[in-house]
């Protein structure tokens, strides 16, 4: 049985170019239970090099116990504050409060950084999620379709931060 957090410390740090390889795997894994949404989710086509775009330009947060990546959450600098994107965690660690714990420490990193808000786009069918986020702050701002949808396939939900933008 794996560990769970209630067993492990948790530790929620900066991801460094070695964990690359890792946390592809995790974001991988995470979301390889959406694989039958429609237009798919593009995690399944994450790479290495994207991911280390990300992590150069912005921030990739890891949740780590007992030297395993269990989460993780990109930050990517977007006008005045962060897009948060591939929030992951690895399914036999889900229902701990690590995606709770992932999001505050975004917030934490944002803030550190004067950013004006936090930003994400989530698939409507998603309800989980929506509500994940709404607990955590963040509201709906509008709606967006995917390439090829004419009808809205996601909303975009928006934490302001009170830092000018």
């Amino acid at each position: 049985m794996p560990a769970h957090p209630s067993d492990h410390p948790l530790d929620v740090r900066p991801s460094v170019a070695a964990d690359l390889p890792a946390i592809l795997a995790l974001v991988i894994e995470a979301f390889a239970a959406l694989a039958s949404l429609t237009p798919p989710s593009g995690a399944a086509g994450e790479t290495v090099e994207n991911l280390g775009r990300i992590q150069a330009q912005g921030a990739i947060l890891v949740a780590e116990s007992v030297g395993r990546l269990v989460g993780c959450v990109a930050l990517e600098p977007k006008m005045g504050g962060f897009y948060l994107g591939r929030l992951a965690v690895h399914p036999d660690w889900r229902r701990q409060g690590i995606a709770q714990l992932l999001l505050a420490a975004a917030e934490s990193y944002a803030r550190a950084r004067q950013a004006s808000a936090l930003t994400l786009n989530v698939r409507l069918v998603l309800a989980g999620n929506i509500r994940l986020f709404e607990g955590a702050g963040y509201r709906i701002v509008g709606q967006g379709s995917h390439s090829g949808f004419s009808v809205p396939t996601y909303h975009i939900m928006r934490k302001d931060l009170g830092f000018p933008g």
